[in-house]
């Protein structure tokens, strides 16, 4: 692995992130002010395993968006949790939506399943393939879609992101109710309750954004 490698991951494949109130220490939600509020929506480039949606396009089910990148190794320690909500709760309402960016320099092996880095950037096109490959060794089936760059940086910033994976769980009328950074049994258990309270909840005049 080389070093510019490790610093991606260093940067970017965080397993929680905090704030520390430097005046009385205490520790602050990074997403707060999110809660409760509309979700942000986005425009993707590219899906797999669906077609290309928006959040508009989600009105009336739940969306648990989950920010990631395949060579995000705490990423890929919530695949199991994914699969086991979609077969449980797709046909309820649920669906997830898987959403990165390209990176331009990590080509993957599909046959060892390993990532290696690129001495030059790959087309959209060859970024496209290579998610198609990650995607069917590792049996992913929810729906991915891709954003540019710069869509990513607007898109993460209206969510707080500050690491990865990050999971924001959306009502059935659009508004944020959830969001957790990092991987583990503890932060499964906080979501999957939530995606059980929402998708128990009707949506109603007084719940839509903008009423």
């Amino acid at each position: 692995m080389t070093g510019n490698l490790r610093l991606w991951l260093a940067l970017f494949a965080v397993l929680a992130v905090v704030s520390i109130n430097p005046v009385c220490g205490e520790v602050l939600d990074p997403f707060e002010g999110l809660i409760g509020k509309p979700a942000p929506d986005f425009a993707p480039t590219f899906a797999l395993n669906g077609e290309k949606i928006d959040l508009e396009g989600l009105k009336g089910k739940v969306v648990l968006l989950d920010f990631w990148a395949p060579w995000c190794l705490p990423c890929r320690a919530t695949f199991p949790y994914l699969v086991k909500w979609r077969e449980r709760y797709q046909e309820k309402g649920l669906e997830i939506v898987g959403l990165t960016s390209y990176y331009k320099r990590f080509a993957f092996d599909k046959e060892s399943g390993k990532f290696k880095q690129l001495a030059e950037e790959m087309t959209a096109e060859q970024e496209q393939a290579m998610l198609k490959d990650f995607a069917e060794h590792f049996k992913v089936k929810h729906l991915l879609t891709v954003v540019t760059p710069t869509e990513m940086k607007r898109v993460g910033e209206a969510y707080r992101v500050k690491g990865i994976p990050t999971a924001v769980l959306i009502d059935r009328a659009g508004n944020v109710r959830l969001a957790k950074v990092g991987s583990g049994e503890a932060i499964a258990k906080e979501i999957e309750s939530m995606i059980n309270v929402l998708l128990k909840e009707e949506v109603s005049a007084d719940n839509v954004p903008g009423n």
